[in-house]
């Protein structure tokens, strides 16, 4: 809770007081997502970011069947 008033005080120039007075969970929010972008492009420039495993075409036909009830 400390960092994140920390990280947005700094983040709008502000005191770590104002953002408690004056911010919402939207700020909150927009805070998380570029958190999240930020360490998923440094990840990414280090080669770390791991490859996302998409299912192949018979496991895609087994989702189908399974969701229509005729497995």
């Amino acid at each position: 809770m400390i960092l994140t008033l920390n990280n947005l005080a700094e983040k709008y120039k502000c005191l770590p007081s104002e953002v408690l007075v004056r911010g919402t969970t939207f700020d909150l929010y927009v805070l998380d997502v570029s958190t999240k972008w930020i360490n998923y492009q440094q990840a990414k420039a280090d080669g770390t970011v791991p490859k996302e495993k998409l299912p192949s075409q018979s496991e895609m036909l087994a989702m189908i069947k399974q969701a229509r009830g005729e497995v």
